[in-house]
């Protein structure tokens, strides 16, 4: 039997939503859309196994401010309603303060949540628990988890933003992420109407 895991980089996809469409997406929509387009390219009948959703917490000083306060409520919020939706796990790295823009605004950067999808992408494969992996990311990061997974004789699918930002005219994925999967789906405009609150 077919069976279809789906793997969202969280930051990934509301940075290109945002930006490209200026839209906040509905996770369950974005599942079914997704599990959609896989299915429509493929003669067998595919069975959603599960979908994956990768994220960070706010980051909280110490001691949390109101606002740190505020934040890690309206997260625990989202977080349980995710925990909520069948067949949907949700997988927590950390925020971790990486340094001072100019201005002075502190920067943040997600630590673990590459690591954690890798691993879960390569040992569903790997255990043949999967036969098709759709990742909506566009990190070259995944690169050698796409390459274990299609040794495994998993078909691989890469849902990415367009080829160039709208506000930078830089490519929204890498490219060596885009060769290495099976197929390709760009998340256009018409895209994002199919998925937005």
């Amino acid at each position: 039997m077919a069976r279809l895991a789906i793997f969202i980089d969280g930051g990934y996809v509301d940075a290109i939503a945002r930006r490209e469409a200026g839209v906040r997406v509905d996770l369950r929509k974005l599942v079914a859309e997704v599990a959609k387009c896989v299915q429509a390219q493929n003669a067998e009948s595919i069975d959603l196994f599960r979908s994956f959703y990768y994220t960070c917490p706010p980051y909280q000083n110490d001691p949390p401010s109101p606002d740190d306060r505020e934040r890690a409520r309206k997260f625990s919020s989202f977080r349980h309603a995710l925990e909520r939706l069948p067949r949907f796990e949700v997988r927590l790295g950390r925020l971790q303060r990486t340094g001072v823009r100019d201005d002075g605004a502190p920067v943040y950067g997600q630590k673990q949540v590459d690591l954690l999808l890798g691993l879960d992408i390569a040992l569903l494969s790997g255990k043949q628990q999967i036969t098709h992996a759709a990742l909506v990311a566009g990190d070259a990061d995944f690169v050698p988890a796409l390459v274990a997974v299609k040794r495994e004789g998993v078909s691989t699918w890469l849902f990415h933003g367009p080829d160039t930002a709208a506000d930078d005219g830089k490519r929204t994925y890498a490219e060596e992420l885009w060769l290495q999967a099976d197929d390709r789906v760009v998340m256009d405009s018409a895209f994002w109407d199919s998925v937005s609150l």
